[in-house]
């Protein structure tokens, strides 16, 4: 009789064990879904990004940017690291930053900018001086 009491608590334990085991694996299979499908959505959102990248016109440059091993990152560091050139005063102690650019072509460059607060767009002509550094002139500016 003990015996047969020892099979049957030891049987019901492993059950309780076994549910127990389950139920964590369920948990982390759920898990793992809503991973793969976090990742899912970064992906097609990578894609987009990369076919928007891959359909830009490429910028054909001038003979004065031919020195210039890399001209698009040198004239997009020559403008963020100008914050003067921004058309708007930070507020509420906000600093003002270009936190986005592009390149449109071999004299102009628009650029997104903001202090946390407000935001705004704005159009740049360049152009290299003698000295080799970029100089940007204002054209337009969007606040919104």
């Amino acid at each position: 009789m003990k015996k047969l009491l020892l099979i049957l608590t030891g049987s019901l334990l492993l059950s309780c064990s076994n549910e127990a085991e389950e139920e964590k694996t369920n948990l982390k299979i759920n898990d793992l879904k809503a991973q793969v499908d976090a990742l899912k959505v970064e992906n097609d959102s990578l894609q987009k990004e990369l076919f928007l990248l891959e359909s830009r016109n490429p910028v054909v440059f001038s003979e004065a940017f031919d020195t210039i091993p890399n001209p698009e990152a040198f004239i997009v560091e020559a403008l963020k690291s100008d914050p003067e050139l921004i058309p708007e005063k930070g507020v509420l102690g906000g600093t003002m930053q270009f936190i986005n650019t592009e390149i449109l072509n071999e004299r102009f460059i628009w650029a997104e900018f903001e202090d946390g607060h407000i935001n705004g767009q704005a159009i740049y002509q360049y152009r290299l001086s003698r000295e080799g550094k970029p100089q940007f002139r204002l054209i337009s500016k969007i606040p919104q």
